[in-house]
């Protein structure tokens, strides 16, 4: 390593404990610039991904692919960049997207980037094939709560609430802090009728984030609750 490359570093991560951001993609752009490392580009181009500089992002993103073609995770983060980007047609993002996460998915299988895929497909109303690669997920990283999660809203919107309560239990099991994941468990068991535990559910989604404003919405008005038992 360099002198002027170790500097920059250190430069860079200076920046970025006092949260300074300017500074710190400053540092990353020219780290990328002088060694032309994918990492070092894979980095500046998340970091410009944040800022909402999405043509600076991508072609970080690009000039680490071409710097190592097989590189899954510039593969899976221009996915995300087009998945998320505010510039252009929503549609072919979506579409963009979707190619990108395929082709990490065959460099690369992994339970993230399938669940990436996933939300592409979830994004153009490929509802059947979202729910396969989410079943592709679980079956490579029978830890990946997300998968589970993902997974279990499409079954409970499409009413399957069995498999949709245990793939929604399986994830906060994996990770009790999952909010999200409390949350929707919490809002699947008041519809069906199970106010007492579907209230529990919704208490630890707000006690873990006080800011989730759909749980507390559904723990003051119930679906459904108006006339029937407590159960």
């Amino acid at each position: 390593m360099t002198d002027e490359e170790s500097a920059l570093l250190q430069t860079a991560s200076a920046a970025e404990k006092c949260g300074d951001h300017s500074a710190a993609i400053n540092a990353w752009q020219q780290l990328a610039f002088i060694t032309n490392r994918p990492d070092y580009l894979c980095t500046f181009g998340l970091m410009a991904q944040k800022l909402g500089r999405w043509h600076d992002a991508e072609n970080a993103f690009r000039d680490s692919l071409r710097a190592d073609g097989e590189l899954w995770l510039a593969m899976a983060s221009l996915g995300s960049l087009f998945l998320g980007r505010t510039d252009g047609d929503p549609s072919t993002n979506a579409q963009t997207a979707k190619t990108w996460f395929e082709k990490a998915v065959a460099v690369t299988p992994s339970a993230i980037s399938l669940s990436l895929l996933g939300a592409a497909h979830i994004r153009l109303g490929e509802k059947e094939d979202a729910k396969r690669v989410f079943r592709k997920a679980i079956e490579l990283d029978e830890s990946y709560e997300e998968a589970y999660f993902n997974l279990g809203l499409l079954l409970a919107d499409d009413g399957n609430s069995q498999e949709a309560e245990t793939l929604l239990r399986k994830a906060t099991q994996l990770d009790p802090n999952y909010h999200q994941a409390h949350g929707r468990l919490g809002i699947l068991l008041q519809q069906l009728g199970r106010y007492s535990e579907g209230d529990a559910e919704l208490r630890r989604a707000v006690e873990i984030d006080p800011t989730d404003t759909t749980a507390k919405h559904y723990l003051d008005n119930p679906a459904g609750r108006v006339g029937k038992s407590k159960i």
